[in-house]
């Protein structure tokens, strides 16, 4: 199978050249746009973008980001718009931080202005806007549940949209043929 322009140019890089300065960007659904990261990251220089749109609650859960840890070696930086598109969870992101330095890897936050290999200054800048991601995902999260318990439901307990259409997956009807195939697998 060809290799697609981006891992050609990624397969090169890892090649030639030490540091490498990476950039990561991060969101957390479909309907965001990286645009604006990558904008940013190109400006500030760095050597090649992975982009990734996944949860920023763990790190575990992330496929691109834990390939770059894979091609990450000592001397190289990761460089992140914003610390909360690095991570949401304040001890996921100290731990990863720990880890990371233990590395010989440093991480910039270009938005907090904070680069991990500076001093006690930079260490507290980072706890506090770490300790405020976390709570912005957990507001969101107690928002999104309210406005589902504000939500009308159906009599048999489906949600129905503002613009009265029902929320989920259709339901599905199985025939009488499907059933018993269904209880003799179960058998």
């Amino acid at each position: 199978m060809a290799k697609s322009k981006k891992e050609i140019e990624l397969n090169k890089l890892l090649g030639l050249k030490r540091p490498i300065k990476w950039g990561y960007v991060r969101v957390s659904t479909k309907e965001q746009s990286e645009k604006r990261q990558v904008k940013e990251l190109k400006e500030y220089g760095v050597d090649f973008i992975m982009e990734e749109k996944a949860s920023g609650k763990n790190f575990q859960d992330r496929e691109i980001y834990n390939k770059l840890i894979g091609y990450c070696k000592t001397g190289d930086v990761i460089v992140c718009t914003a610390l909360d598109r690095f991570s949401r969870n304040n001890l996921e992101t100290f731990k990863e931080l720990e880890n990371l330095k233990e590395k010989g890897i440093r991480v910039i936050f270009l938005k907090e202005n904070i680069d991990t290999t500076q001093s006690i200054a930079s260490s507290l800048i980072l706890s506090i806007f770490s300790s405020l991601a976390q709570i912005e995902r957990e507001r969101l999260l107690e928002r999104q549940k309210e406005g589902y318990e504000a939500l009308e439901r159906t009599s048999d307990g489906r949600l129905i949209s503002k613009k009265g259409t029902i929320i989920g997956a259709k339901e599905k009807v199985f025939s009488n043929q499907q059933l018993n195939l269904l209880k003799e697998y179960k058998e």
